[in-house]
């Protein structure tokens, strides 16, 4: 895996990892105080070897990183071998297990008809997200399609299938949390009755892409 260093006028950067189905310009609207470092294609699996050998090649001594839905699961991989190397963990629209079933389910979709499975899980994605949808229809949906070959949407669903998300991966390191109010892939009321007490912000009138919202930046930026 290669990745893409953004400079955007910081002195900190920040890793962006990517849901399943989604390619890395999903981000591309993200507008949060930090150089970015973006994966160059979709991401399907581990990548903490290549991340680490590629923040070594450029001096970068400590990151934060940013995963969303599947990418949460990714972004603690990382964490679980260089925890040393993250200063802030921000979980994204994160589910602690995706059910076997649903994974099973997909993975029979795609097989049946690529294009439509996946046309149909991101209108799941957006919901609530009306506007959000427009935008990613008419500008990004066609190239993720065409970018997501078979083998690596089923990779993806099978690094998935069985996994466990724990935060407490991160411990030392700072984590926030964000989910989107109206989320119905990792809805929002499971992870309240799973992780009581555990302090999220939800962010209101969003579905699974809550950073989408001119209100999810607003809240980032207060810590």
């Amino acid at each position: 895996m290669e990745f893409d260093f953004i400079y955007r006028g910081y002195e900190r950067s920040l890793v962006l990892i990517p849901g399943w189905g989604f390619c890395p310009d999903i981000f591309s609207s993200l507008n949060i105080s930090y150089n970015y470092i973006l994966p160059k294609r979709a991401v399907y699996g581990d990548i903490s070897a290549d991340l680490h050998d590629f923040l070594l090649n450029r001096d970068i001594a400590e990151v934060s990183v940013f995963g969303w839905s599947m990418g949460v699961c990714v972004v603690l991989d990382f964490c679980a071998g260089f925890s040393d190397m993250i200063k802030t963990l921000y979980a994204v629209s994160w589910k602690k297990a995706f059910d076997n079933e649903d994974i099973l389910s997909q993975l029979k979709a795609i097989e049946v008809n690529r294009i439509a499975a996946l046309k149909q899980f991101y209108r799941r994605c957006f919901w609530g997200q009306r506007a959000d949808y427009r935008w990613f229809s008419s500008t990004l949906e066609e190239t993720s399609i065409r970018q997501w070959a078979m083998p690596e949407l089923r990779k993806g669903l099978m690094y998935l299938k069985g996994k466990t998300c724990d935060l407490s991966l991160c411990s030392g390191s700072q984590l926030r949390i964000f989910h989107g109010e109206k989320d119905v892939i990792a809805p929002l009321d499971e992870i309240l009755k799973t992780f009581p007490g555990v302090p999220i912000d939800v962010i209101p009138n969003t579905g699974h892409l809550p950073f989408l919202s001119s209100e999810f930046e607003r809240r980032f930026c207060v810590p």
